[in-house]
């Protein structure tokens, strides 16, 4: 916006309406000034001594105005009214304090010209003056840090400890989970074992962790090597948040037994655990491929049935047994849904019945009644599993005149079976 007047423009507003909204606008101005004011040193007069012993002035009623610790310190009930004398501030260095001028007077802080540790200090500075909305735009640029990935490991490992230690919360949780999906390289980092109890702690008891049980176990004994100052109590509860039956087996015998952290009965009362899951899951497999060998063996059979079409040619064996005249066994039960056989005297039609053994009870499949039939004979019905047949003559007649036969049924023979 360039200064000048501002106004509601309108062609049908009298002039009097144009009268009423005009206005004077001379922001850029006002900003530039203040600006102006700031890099030039003017009108400072309040003194502080940083944490450094640096010397820093400026303008009171600035600080005031953009800063609320400084609104209740300078003009609050309890506030120094006078001009003369420096005020101590110890919760920042002169290079930090720098930069909360920059937001005073200027509104902006380039983050990106910051070191990490500088990044942390400006942080706890800027809650401890309670300027909340600089607090949450220091915390965004750190997660869009972890999010980009623009943070080198070390870095992230020395905020991770500050955060925690300091109790921002919302960090906290970024770089916890940064740290996670990195672990396994993290981990090996010589400012790992740096790490305070109070990280290491948040760190096992992260309930939305990705990382490993071992990687995070392997943690662990990279940051305990050499801490003599860790108490047992403190080493026993880390330790109790770790599953041992999440481990592999392989991991238990070559890394964590290795460690003498556990209890060797433990251990081996886990490794028996996996043991019996290995023994299940191979009986598991092994009837699993008992089957599909069997269920390939079945489509085998089948397809080699299909291709030669005739599964077995026999004959059909005469029988004393009042259920059948004629009985046949097939050399092992197969598919069937076709059978041939013929009717060997001529003189004579005949009818007849077939039935077929399904393992518990005979079933007629066929029943042709009429005295019709006679010669060769050529049966179809949906497939079924058949391993032995019996044939009924239920009837016969000479062709001639008709008369009835009284003696022993027709002779069968020529029989086969197969699937088309």
């Amino acid at each position: 916006m360039t200064t000048g007047f501002e106004g509601l423009s309108c062609k049908m507003g009298s002039e009097a309406d144009e009268t009423k909204n005009r206005k004077f606008v001379d922001k850029e101005n006002l900003l530039g000034d203040v600006s102006k004011a700031f890099t030039e040193g003017l009108y400072s007069d309040i003194t502080f001594i940083l944490k450094d012993s640096v010397s820093v002035s400026t303008s009171r009623f600035m600080l005031a105005c953009r800063v609320p610790y400084f609104a209740t310190l300078l003009y609050g009930g309890f506030g120094d009214n006078s001009t003369g004398n420096p005020v101590t501030l110890d919760c920042c260095d002169s290079q930090i304090f720098k930069q909360i001028l920059n937001f005073v007077w200027e509104g902006e802080i380039s983050f990106s010209e910051l070191e990490i540790q500088s990044l942390l200090d400006l942080l706890e500075t800027a809650r401890f003056l309670c300027i909340d909305r600089l607090v949450e735009g220091i915390i965004d640029h750190l997660e869009f840090l972890l999010k980009r990935k623009l943070i080198e490991f070390d870095d992230c490992l020395v905020a991770f400890d500050f955060v925690i230690l300091n109790k921002f919360t919302k960090a906290s949780g970024a770089l916890l989970s940064f740290i996670d999906q990195n672990l396994r390289t993290i981990s090996f980092l010589p400012k790992f074992a740096d790490l305070s109890e109070a990280s290491i702690q948040m760190l096992l008891n992260f309930e939305e962790r990705i990382s490993s049980e071992i990687d995070l176990f392997t943690a662990f004994v990279n940051w305990i090597k050499n801490k003599e100052t860790v108490s047992e109590e403190v080493k026993t509860e880390m330790l109790g948040c770790f599953n041992l039956g999440q481990f592999d087996r392989k991991d238990l015998i070559d890394k964590v037994r290795k460690t003498r952290f556990f209890d060797d009965k433990e251990v081996c009362d886990v490794l028996e655990a996996h043991i019996e899951k290995l023994q299940d899951e191979v009986k598991s497999k092994e009837k699993q491929n008992k089957e599909q060998g069997e269920r390939l063996q079945e489509q085998s059979r089948r397809i080699e049935e299909t291709k030669a079409g005739i599964v077995l040619s026999t004959s059909l064996q005469p029988t004393t047994a009042a259920t059948f005249d004629y009985c046949c066994s097939l050399d092992q039960t197969h598919f069937v849904n076709k059978i041939e056989f013929t009717l060997e005297d001529l003189q004579y039609l005949n009818s007849y019945c077939v039935h077929v053994w399904n393992g518990v009870n005979w079933i007629k499949i066929i029943d042709c009644r009429e005295l019709i039939h006679t010669g060769k004979q050529i049966l179809h019905f949906e497939r079924m599993k058949i391993h032995l047949l019996g044939v009924k003559v239920t009837g016969s007649k000479h062709v001639l005149d008709g008369s009835p036969c009284f003696y022993t049924p027709a002779s069968i023979s020529s029989f086969s079976a197969s699937l088309i």
